[in-house]
């Protein structure tokens, strides 16, 4: 899934879940071209979005036919949202994209405690990957 219909796809996710009030797409010029802007808990997250490609993917190319597979489990319970940039939110934005069921989507993580920065990522079925750093 290319970056700009992961956008699409995960501002839809969000805007679903009853938790987050609002959410809208975000960016920060060229250093940080697409995001996600979220108000959860009654205060503003946001998050960067980076994608990681398939080997030998030619980006100067229509994206290809979607890679399909099992879907994550859903997160059961889902995590209280934090509404601030830490582990807890991240946990469940994380949650949020995995209850989706996308059969595009293999896995959904919250980073763990050793990664310097709060985020979460996606692994999808086509080896692509999709990094979200909260800001």
């Amino acid at each position: 899934m290319r970056i700009d219909r992961f956008q699409s796809f995960a501002l839809d996710a969000y805007r679903q879940a009853p938790e987050i009030a609002s959410a809208e797409p975000w960016q920060e010029g060229t250093r940080r071209p697409y995001g996600i802007e979220l108000t959860v808990a009654g205060r503003t997250v946001r998050h960067a979005l980076t994608r990681v490609p398939v080997a030998g993917e030619d980006m100067e190319t229509p994206e290809q036919a979607p890679v399909e597979g099992e879907p994550p489990a859903p997160v059961e319970p889902r995590p209280a949202p934090g509404g601030v940039r830490d582990r807890q939110t991240a946990q469940y934005l994380a949650a949020v994209l995995a209850g989706t069921g996308h059969r595009e989507i293999a896995r959904v993580y919250a980073y763990d405690e050793q990664s310097q920065n709060a985020g979460l990522g996606v692994e999808f079925h086509s080896g692509a990957k999709i990094h979200m750093l909260l800001t």
